[in-house]
């Protein structure tokens, strides 16, 4: 699903549905802690006072442990939103270095396309362009290289002037 607005607005939208989770977890988690250290409420006084002393004895070890569980559930999450976010830019990157490759090694090799949701998808037009262009240009070199050694072979001085004059035009295209 294509989304209008900012990569940025997704991951934070992500991050706060996870702190949202997060904190019912942690309200439900101390509701449950409760219950549990708590005893039953149909008991006499003496019983009471007992139960609230030992509750008090436990609260600190339950909410402790709750506490690790917490940070531990919300580290797990923040590591897998953090773990498709880098796939999402990790994967074009790759592809890049790929594509390059290929762009050395081949003057006809079909580019790799990114996956559907990855990002950066404006920086691989400008590397397919980039390609195109260096691949246009090798082609043109090529061409005025053959033009040339055909006019030497044929003895065709202005032949040949014109074609080394058309590759040193290319040649200064690529200077920077």
């Amino acid at each position: 699903m294509l989304r209008n607005e900012p990569l940025i607005f997704f991951h934070l939208k992500l991050v706060a549905k996870v702190s949202l989770g997060v904190g019912a977890v942690a309200v439900l988690s101390l509701l449950i802690s409760l219950l549990l250290i708590s005893g039953p409420t149909d008991e006499s006084y003496l019983a009471i006072v007992r139960s609230h002393s030992i509750t008090q004895e436990h609260l600190g070890k339950v909410m402790l442990m709750i506490g690790l569980m917490l940070v531990a559930i919300a580290g797990v999450i923040t590591w897998m939103i953090a773990l498709y976010s880098s796939f999402r830019i990790v994967g074009p990157l790759y592809r890049f270095s790929q594509n390059l490759k290929l762009a050395s090694v081949s003057d006809s090799a079909a580019l790799i396309e990114l996956r559907k949701g990855d990002a950066l998808v404006e920086q691989a037009g400008h590397i397919k362009q980039a390609v195109a262009v260096l691949r246009e240009h090798y082609a043109a070199v090529e061409q005025m290289a053959e033009e040339a050694g055909v006019a030497l072979e044929k003895g065709d001085a202005a032949a040949y002037a014109d074609a080394i004059a058309r590759l040193k035009g290319l040649d200064e295209k690529v200077r920077v």
